[in-house]
């Protein structure tokens, strides 16, 4: 029996195209590219390294000393707002994930990268593989900094390790959101300054810097569902040794919707891109 032309010319083209390689492998190679070039070029480590330790000193500095009255027992208020600026700035650096992939874009790679055989998703998995590496530092320095500055994490050792992966998934969850909405926008310069009004937002209506009861009171039921509260609030549990169900369990939701809502439409934005 005879196949047809088109069957046939379908099984010369699946035999000339190379098998899809293995997503994990795609994305690690794609990491170890931006990880190359990221210390062929050390300065862009200066924002996302830097720059958060100059705040958290700045933010320990002035809000600090201001609400050292209102707080019976000596540094209270820091040991609530340090959890805060690390959420903080891990929102900050979030869209440099987006920016990066942006710049690719225009840069005619993505052409390059969609002729070869590898896995749709890898670009974006890649590049956050490579965050990740740069979230973690981030984190370790700021407590490192915190913890001269009085902040103490009860729960020793493994409680500091949760507390720096709580930051790196916090981080990368909204990385991929940045990544989604930098692709969508399309032009560089827009979604640079786009881009990080929502990390500001999100900082400010939480509970990263006060209470949620001491918020305004149309603030305080977004602030109660924010991602920024649940990541900010789970860190303050695990510092102080207490229950961390609850924030988890909100901070937990909202990755795996980012994560899965907002990478979906990046990789597609990606693959359309031009």
């Amino acid at each position: 029996m005879t196949s047809s032309p088109v069957a046939a010319g379908r099984a010369g083209r699946a035999r000339l195209a190379p098998a899809r390689r293995p997503v994990l492998r795609d994305s690690l190679l794609i990491a170890g590219r931006y990880q190359k070039a990221l210390w062929l070029n050390p300065g862009r480590l200066i924002y996302p390294l830097v720059q958060p330790l100059v705040l958290l000193v700045l933010f320990i500095s002035v809000f600090g000393n201001l609400a050292a009255g209102t707080h019976p027992i000596p540094g209270a208020y820091r040991q609530f707002l340090i959890p805060g600026i690390i959420i903080q700035n891990a929102a900050l650096t979030a869209p440099v994930t987006g920016l990066a992939l942006l710049r690719d874009a225009g840069s005619g790679i993505a052409d390059r990268f969609r002729s070869l055989p590898m896995s749709r998703a890898a670009v974006l998995i890649g590049r956050l593989f490579s965050d990740a590496v740069v979230f973690t530092a981030q984190v370790t320095l700021l407590l490192c900094v915190a913890f001269a500055f009085g902040f103490s994490v009860r729960s020793g050792v493994a409680g500091g390790l949760a507390i720096v992966a709580v930051a790196v998934v916090f981080g990368l969850s909204i990385s991929v959101a940045s990544a989604w909405f930098a692709l969508t926008i399309s032009d560089a310069e827009t979604a640079e300054r786009v881009l990080y009004f929502p990390a500001i937002a999100l900082s400010f209506v939480s509970s990263a810097f006060a209470p949620v009861g001491y918020l305004a009171a149309w603030m305080q039921p977004i602030a109660r569902v924010s991602p920024v509260t649940a990541a900010a609030d789970l860190i303050r549990a695990l510092a102080a040794g207490g229950g961390a169900a609850w924030p988890l369990f909100v901070l937990g939701c909202w990755v795996a919707g980012l994560v899965a809502v907002c990478g979906t439409f990046a990789v597609r934005r990606w693959q359309a891109v031009r």
